[in-house]
């Protein structure tokens, strides 16, 4: 068994033998079927420091990365496209895509910043031997200097922001970033209906309009691409895909995230 998996975790421990998280979300799903509304976490830290140690072995062992890969690929290919010396990625978790970026681009200067130290700790384990900078921070106030890298690129990160704090964050990741940024986010507009649906429980996902945002922060949004423009690359990757899926959760698809790609503007 993975290290990371073992424990008495808060995220992984059970109740009769099932998971704590499999009984929130059936208790969270039951009452959004009778009409009630559960506001969303105002705050993720908790529900991240519970999963932080835990996550690293969930998908490196559940078959999750082997798909996820595509939009890694995504972001590797928009990232050829730039011209940049270094990138870091707000909300690294354990380090996978800015180890990626590294291997693709070994001259650049790459870095992250995320507020669960089980991640960070994985992260460095993850990337021991590279050079990187790891900081342990919120990305609604990044220990980052003014422009420290050229690029900024999130993956699934901002949908756990509220949306009292989204304008906060995105003006932090548009501060650090010096150049462009690129992130792969979930907007409820840009979806299937059965994922919004799917997803309409969850206090811990959160819709955003990203290109509206950016416009409204005075951003140049240089490129914006739904599931409809890749799903069939999404699809033909899945052909390929010979790894077992073994989480309880189904993967969502091409149709959960959106690819935006701002070239940021300083005052």
């Amino acid at each position: 068994m993975n290290p990371v998996m073992t424990g008495n975790n808060p995220y992984t421990n059970t109740f009769f033998g099932i998971e704590r998280f499999k009984i929130e979300n059936f208790l969270k799903r039951s009452a959004h079927a009778l009409g009630l509304r559960l506001p969303k976490l105002k705050d993720q830290k908790r529900y991240w420091n519970d999963r932080g140690d835990h996550y690293m072995g969930l998908v490196q062992e559940g078959g999750v990365l082997d798909r996820e890969v595509f939009f890694q690929d995504l972001l590797i290919e928009r990232l050829r496209e730039l011209g940049f010396t270094s990138a870091f990625e707000a909300g690294c978790g354990f380090g996978w895509n800015i180890r990626r970026v590294k291997e693709e681009f070994p001259h650049s200067r790459v870095g992250g910043v995320d507020f669960s130290f089980g991640q960070l700790r994985n992260a460095r384990r993850y990337m021991e031997g590279m050079e990187k900078r790891l900081a342990m921070g919120d990305n609604r106030a990044m220990p980052f200097a003014d422009n420290a890298f050229d690029v900024g690129f999130s993956v699934g990160v901002y949908m756990n922001i509220h949306g009292d704090d989204i304008e906060t964050a995105l003006g932090e990741l548009i501060r650090v970033s010096g150049k462009y940024i690129i992130q792969f986010e979930y907007d409820e507009n840009h979806t299937t209906p059965e994922l919004r649906e799917a997803r309409a429980f969850k206090t811990n996902i959160v819709s955003h309009d990203y290109a509206g945002l950016y416009g409204k922060l005075g951003q140049r949004v240089v490129d914006f691409r739904t599931f409809e423009d890749f799903g069939e690359a999404f699809r033909a990757h899945m052909e390929k895909v010979d790894t077992d899926y073994r989480l309880s959760t189904a993967f969502e698809g091409a149709e959960k995230y959106v690819m935006i790609v701002v070239e940021v503007q300083k005052p």
